[in-house]
């Protein structure tokens, strides 16, 4: 485990990270109580209010072939984190953490590149925690004391760091086959109809399967779909 940064109020965890990497070390993780300037994937606004756990790791892997994976690792992560408080969450495809059906951590991770390939990734995370009421995030949402679960965010930090540095280096080499079944287990989507959109390549029909990969497959209309990014609807 690197060195861990800790703000009371900063902008955005993977913002900071982006804008001092070059003078942080590998594994770096970053953490703040509050971030003014919190944002999901497609950039999307992640209002970030106190009580929630909202941290980045910093990461400068020599294998890059699967850091696509990291963010599946990450929600698995989390997942097993709260599964040790008692609780059962799922995954929605591709690393949302949801429990009883509602939306509780978001992950973000990015890729800096340079001229001799990757410099590093950034892989964040937004969990809800100790928030008396989330519905301000716009969607069915629910924070870990609304579920009767009681523990300080810094609790559960280290928690899910041990999860990930557990599986990191075997993901790094194997990729999401090492994951497969474990994620497996926690995606209640399987042989359901579902909806994906992505833009303009929006796909409806049966979930089949998540490839070795950590892609989606979906018997749609049209045949076997494998779908490589989108936001499930159910």
């Amino acid at each position: 485990m690197g060195k861990l940064i800790h703000f009371a109020e900063l902008n955005s965890t993977n913002t900071y990270l982006k804008e001092n990497f070059a003078a942080l070390a590998d594994k770096t993780v970053v953490s703040a109580d509050i971030q003014t300037a919190g944002r999901g994937r497609f950039n999307r606004q992640w209002i970030s209010q106190k009580g929630g756990l909202y941290f980045s790791i910093l990461l400068k892997p020599t294998q890059t072939d699967y850091i696509v994976n990291l963010t599946q690792l990450m929600a698995l992560s989390i997942c097993k984190a709260i599964e040790d408080l008692g609780a059962k969450p799922t995954i929605k495809w591709p690393n949302d953490v949801q429990l009883n059906g509602k939306k509780i951590c978001g992950i973000l991770s990015e890729t800096i590149t340079q001229q001799n390939g990757i410099a590093c990734v950034i892989v964040g995370a937004g969990v809800n925690v100790a928030q008396r009421d989330v519905s301000y995030v716009g969607q069915p949402a629910i924070s870990l004391r609304e579920a009767g679960i009681f523990i300080d965010p810094d609790i559960l930090l280290p928690s899910i760091l041990n999860h990930f540095w557990q599986k990191y280096d075997q993901v790094l080499s194997q990729g999401f086959a090492s994951l497969r079944e474990e994620y497996k287990k926690r995606f209640p989507y399987l042989g359901k109809v579902i909806s994906v959109k992505n833009g303009t390549a929006d796909a409806t029909g049966t979930v089949t399967d998540i490839s070795a990969k950590g892609t989606l497959l979906l018997n749609a209309d049209n045949g076997l779909e494998e779908i490589l990014i989108g936001d499930l609807i159910v």
